[in-house]
């Protein structure tokens, strides 16, 4: 985990630091961020030597109690047609599951971190985005397999992958305070692949219309393969809610 969050705080570090270098360039930055909670339902399978061996879903009412650790941030700065941005997604769960054969006690830590720079046609904070750049996703996942108490099995799985991310982003506006944000991304490379696909409804409040109240749905899945023998599918999909500061 240790490991884990220091490349993080190395990556968005570098992304602060290309910001403060274009805002030497440019009278005024401007700055996106957005902290926001997922209400996401969770599934997961897990193969070993393509053999299913474990998988089902954890409704969020059930997964509220099994995250130990959970935080959601999005953070972008740019000016003219271009920005740059990181969003990261902390998650460690436990959690027990009952099968016929035997029970599967898992905990996982995950760690998702886009870093991308994004494409403006008509300048920054218009409509059309073009998102280019990279997915960093950690996993850290312990399974242990028990039959009567009984331990039969254990597997570890424990790599980094770091996927080519492409993705669009375009804003409906409905009126001059209500939008619908939408989103829709993919990575590849040594992962199996990534898709991430997102909707917000976005209420702008204050009087200078600086910050926007968001309400939408977003959907997760990948496919990560450790090797030739342990191999893990993640689906999460749910309800979010954000507040985004614009300064």
């Amino acid at each position: 985990m240790v490991k884990s969050l220091l490349r993080t705080g190395l990556m968005i570090c570098v992304l602060l630091n290309a910001g403060h270098v274009s805002a030497q360039e440019s009278d005024k930055i401007q700055w996106s961020i957005t902290p926001y909670l997922w209400a996401a339902q969770a599934s997961a399978d897990l193969k070993i030597r393509d053999i299913t061996i474990g998988g089902g879903e954890i409704s969020f009412s059930d997964l509220v109690d099994k995250i130990d650790a959970a935080f959601m941030m999005n953070v972008e700065g740019g000016r003219g047609n271009w920005s740059f941005l990181a969003d990261l997604t902390y998650f460690d769960i436990a959690d027990t599951a009952e099968r016929t054969l035997f029970d599967i006690t898992a905990r996982t830590e995950q760690t998702f971190l886009d870093v991308a720079a994004a494409y403006w046609p008509q300048g920054f904070g218009t409509q059309l985005s073009i998102i280019g750049g990279l997915r960093y996703s950690s996993f850290d996942n312990r399974f242990n397999f028990s039959d009567g108490g009984v331990t039969v099995a254990e597997r570890r799985q424990s790599h980094d992958y770091a996927d080519v991310l492409v993705g669009l982003r375009y804003r409906f506006d409905l009126s001059d305070r209500w939008a619908i944000l939408t989103s829709g991304d993919a990575s590849f490379g040594p992962s199996e692949g990534t898709v991430k696909l997102r909707a917000d409804l976005a209420w702008t409040v204050g009087k200078r219309k600086a910050n926007r109240v968001l309400l939408g749905y977003q959907y997760w899945q990948g496919e990560f393969k450790d090797g030739d023998i342990l191999s893990t599918n993640f689906t999460y999909h749910g309800p979010m809610a954000g507040f985004n500061f614009r300064f």
